[in-house]
């Protein structure tokens, strides 16, 4: 465990892996990280990056503002800017090959790349009277599925599922804990897929992360010693956590 970045205030909040082995995180800078997490090299942003997406081929990210699509080079530097069709601010992006998922504050669900164009859900809009309002804040992809999740509006966690983006259900969020099934009720602060275990990962407040797997009766949650995870990322023979206060953790 490491808390690299503690010392200059700077969190990192989101990070994707690079074809060249190295991880690329951000958040109130930009940080080259090895497979254990240690800070190669590191860079200012224009603006603190808020989410980061990669295929292989390009780099996607949001900055504080979320107005703008960047796509970022090997230096992190922004190299095109683009305008989604949406009303609210972007929260997070999730690359799926290369279809490009993203939500927004104002309960905006977003799918598609610029080559063949853009499908906006206003899901709050589609399911009013059926699921509670919705502040979405994370979205992951991967696996023939996509989960989106956030807060509703009365300050409980949720999240939901689909295949196509088209007819989203809600995902049951409880786990079991000694025997008990509890409520997941963290603050939602991120969301992964992870492709080698099939499975989808909610983090959140209190250090959360609550493991969702094709099965929803075998959820399961795991603490950290930090008050927020923000991101998990595949590194190497295991995964990289970042969390608040710089907070780094290689797990296997």
């Amino acid at each position: 465990m490491c808390s690299l970045l503690a010392a200059h205030g700077q969190d990192l909040r989101t990070g994707v892996p690079l074809s060249d082995g190295t991880i690329l995180a951000a958040g109130e800078c930009i940080a080259w990280l090895d497979a254990e997490g240690n800070v190669l090299r590191k860079r200012i942003p224009e603006r603190p990056i808020t989410a980061l997406a990669t295929n292989g081929e390009h780099v996607f990210a949001l900055d504080s503002e979320g107005r703008e699509l960047l796509e970022l080079n090997a230096d992190g530097e922004v190299v095109t800017r683009n305008k989604l069709p949406v009303q609210g601010r972007l929260r997070d992006l999730s690359l799926d090959g290369n279809t490009l998922w993203a939500v927004t504050d104002a309960g905006e669900i977003v799918h598609g790349n610029s080559a063949s164009g853009w499908t906006v859900l206003d899901f709050n809009d589609r399911y009013a009277g059926y699921y509670p309002r919705m502040d979405l804040r994370a979205v992951a992809a991967g696996g023939g599925s996509v989960m989106v999740a956030g807060m509703q509006t009365d300050g409980k966690p949720a999240a939901y599922t689909s295949s196509r983006g088209t007819v989203w259900s809600e995902r049951t969020l409880d786990y079991a804990e000694m025997g008990v099934q509890c409520p997941f009720t963290a603050d939602v602060a991120g969301l992964y897929y992870d492709a080698s275990q099939d499975r989808f990962y909610l983090l959140g407040s209190g250090g959360s992360q609550l493991a969702l797997p094709g099965c929803s009766h075998c959820n399961s949650l795991t603490r950290y010693p930090v008050e927020t995870l923000y991101a998990r990322i595949p590194a190497g023979d295991g995964s990289l956590l970042l969390g608040s206060d710089g907070f780094v953790i290689k797990i296997n």
